[in-house]
């Protein structure tokens, strides 16, 4: 490489720092001869007094101009801050300029007007020079040769439209007007893009303007206007996306280019409740934690947000293998990960957990460890009963000797008023926590709705069918639900930990159900298409579903927490020694009884639990054989009978 190649670089600086200079050079000069025949009438009396005062000033305001960085030339990036610096810069070599010419070369000849006009004229230019570079960079903005790009829509003008205007001229998106329901807004323009009416009329806009796309330019939206924006945008036939939300900007997550898909977190009908986890902290930090099913959705966002508390250890246990494995890479990579152990067990298992728990010094253990699928729970009742009911007496047996403080077992809404085999496990579930006597180990439940993005939830396979099928499948057209997002059900969980008292069954604040029709509808334009193309079927409850489900028996006692957004409840308890009597039926019935005596023990104990009286034919590819585990866990009950 040449010698003149490798000092071009410095010879280019060196130009542009000249041509800089003498450009300020020219400015000052041409604004006091300028403010000079303002003076006097576009006349120039006194020629030698006004330049040799020229070269005085031209010092000053260099170096002012000097101290505040204004040399640089980069003006395309200006901002108010630069505007503010040139004002700063202006006052202080007017001053010098002043005390120079009046006090120590005693030029009291000098008008005093030219000091104000100069000062005036010279600001002007400053921040003209700057205005017009960002004119230059900006000339993509609205106007006839941009028409070629990609024509969209805002909703909202407020101050993310703005940064949102200036960030698409970096891509091929041109902003043609925004939409605001604030009509002092309108009429008012944007970085030059008019502010033309309310929200509710994106069709007419729309058309008017070719536009593509609406742009959602409101981070702060709650789930109730997201939603009203999404049906609109529905109803116009539009393609719609969103900046990320408020929270996220601030915590750093987003920025205001990212825009995305509206999100179903979106779609709630609610905002996303933030529970106050400032205690859990306090009472998870230096503490040994181990969650169950620690693999599933639930379980490994439970253990991302238990990690973050600095916990003495977490124990993440599934029976799991492979979802263990992606798990372990995940937790790794986080703050803590060196502090995580990972067992591969069944809760099933009373031996294998009373190792890990004792091995392990155990003080805190979130029970997430379910089967949860409601059809196929229906086809796998004895699995069921295994793994969510007559596992649970033998573990809390395991984790009392061991030492442990607090049990949370996570429950559902289809606990309430069961109609599945499901169901009425996770509410056999509740009510053995609730009975089961104290001793030093706090027992609570935590009940909640469907989880979007859960594994095996209604959005992952719509969104499958969608892709593979051009088709959805819908039980019923008015079918509803209660919706939480993973994070919340995860805090919930942790917060129940904090609030609730022995046998509590702590329920989240879930807003209004959502139909499950209206999530297809908003998901098939999420997906880019429109609902002519993806065609909606209805093919019936299936087994053990019902049409809506309840966050609470009608009779269950409701109490106030210290958020209220979390409700702590109490129910009718059946006497410890007559529940353990029926458990030890249920075991008897889950090695040699039939399905339908299942059901009818399941019913004498839960009464509100209602079902089909015809017995679900179980197909060989998914029956599953759980005498084993049973007879295990038989002998555990006989192991532990005479301890409470």
């Amino acid at each position: 490489m040449s010698k003149e190649f490798r000092n071009t670089p410095s010879l280019l600086v060196r130009q542009r720092f000249w041509a800089i200079t003498l450009f300020h050079f020219l400015l000052i000069t041409s604004s006091v001869v300028l403010a000079w025949l303002l003076r006097f009438d576009f006349r120039i009396p006194f020629p030698t007094l006004l330049f040799s005062c020229v070269p005085v000033l031209i010092l000053f305001r260099i170096a002012a101009l000097a101290r505040f960085n204004l040399l640089h030339g980069y003006w395309r990036h200006s901002s108010v801050s630069d505007v503010i610096d040139i004002g700063k810069a202006v006052a202080l070599g007017s001053l010098a300029f002043f005390v120079a010419t009046r006090y120590v070369s005693r030029k009291y000849e000098f008008p005093l007007s030219i000091y104000i006009l100069e000062a005036i004229i010279t600001a002007a230019g400053l921040a003209g020079a700057r205005l017009c570079a960002m004119a230059l960079k900006n000339k993509t903005l609205v106007g006839p040769a941009t028409r070629k790009k990609r024509p969209v829509i805002i909703a909202g003008a407020g101050e993310a439209a703005s940064l949102l205007i200036r960030e698409m001229l970096k891509t091929e998106f041109v902003p043609m007007a925004c939409l605001d329901d604030d009509v002092f807004k309108h009429g008012a323009k944007i970085h030059g893009v008019p502010v033309v009416g309310k929200i509710d009329s994106v069709a007419t806009i729309v058309n008017t303007y070719g536009a593509e796309e609406l742009f959602i330019a409101i981070p702060s939206a709650n789930g109730a206007q997201m939603q009203r924006i999404s049906r609109i945008c529905e109803q116009a036939g539009v393609r719609y996306r969103t900046v990320p939300h408020l929270h996220d900007l601030l915590m750093g997550r987003g920025s205001i280019s990212q825009l995305r898909d509206v999100s179903l977190e979106d779609l709630l009908g609610r905002d996303p409740v933030r529970l106050d986890l400032s205690q859990v902290r306090n009472q998870i930090a230096g503490k040994v934690v181990m969650v169950t099913g620690a693999a599933g959705s639930i379980g490994s966002e439970l253990c991302r947000q238990v990690l973050a508390y600095s916990p003495a250890k977490l124990i993440v246990l599934d029976q799991a293998e492979t979802p263990m494995f992606y798990l372990q890479l995940q937790l790794t990579k986080l703050p803590g990960g060196d502090r995580v152990v990972y067992a591969v067990a069944d809760v099933a298992n009373a031996s294998r957990m009373r190792r890990i728990i004792g091995e392990g010094a155990v003080e805190i253990i979130f029970h997430a460890a379910a089967y949860k699928h409601v059809p196929l729970v229906e086809l796998n009742i004895r699995g069921a009963l295994t793994n969510n009911v007559l596992a649970v007496p033998p573990l809390l047996d395991v984790a009392e000797e061991c030492g442990c403080e607090t049990f949370v077992l996570i429950s559902s809404d289809k606990a309430v008023q069961p109609t599945s085999f499901m169901g009425a496990t996770k509410r056999l579930g509740e009510l053995i926590l609730a009975a089961r006597p104290k001793k030093h180990m706090r027992c609570v439940s935590v009940r909640f709705g469907n989880v979007l993005g859960s594994q095996g939830s209604v959005i992952p396979v719509f969104k499958e069918q969608i892709e593979k099928e051009g088709r959805i499948t819908i039980t019923h057209p008015e079918i509803t639900r209660f919706f939480m997002t993973i994070p919340e059900a995860a805090s919930l969980v942790l917060q129940a930990f904090t609030l609730g008292e022995h046998g509590d069954i702590l329920v989240l604040d879930m807003g209004n159900p959502v139909r499950i029709l209206d999530l297809a509808h908003s998901l098939i334009r999420q997906c880019g298409k429109s609902p002519s193309e993806i065609k909606i079927e209805f093919i019936g409850l299936r087994p053990g579903e019902k049409m809506y489900e309840d966050l609470f028996y009608p009779k269950e006692r409701r109490f106030g927490t210290t958020n209220r957004k979390v409700k702590r409840t109490q129910s009718e308890i059946i006497a410890w020694p007559a529940l353990r009597a029926h458990l030890e039926d249920l075991i008897s019935l889950s090695n040699s009884g039939t399905e339908i005596s299942i059901r009818a023990k399941m019913r004498e104990i839960i009464p509100e639990y209602s079902y089909q009286a015809e017995p679900v034919r179980v197909p060989l590819e998914v029956a599953v054989d759980f005498s084993s585990s049973a007879m295990g866990i038989s002998r555990a009950f006989a192991a532990g009978a005479g301890q409470d």
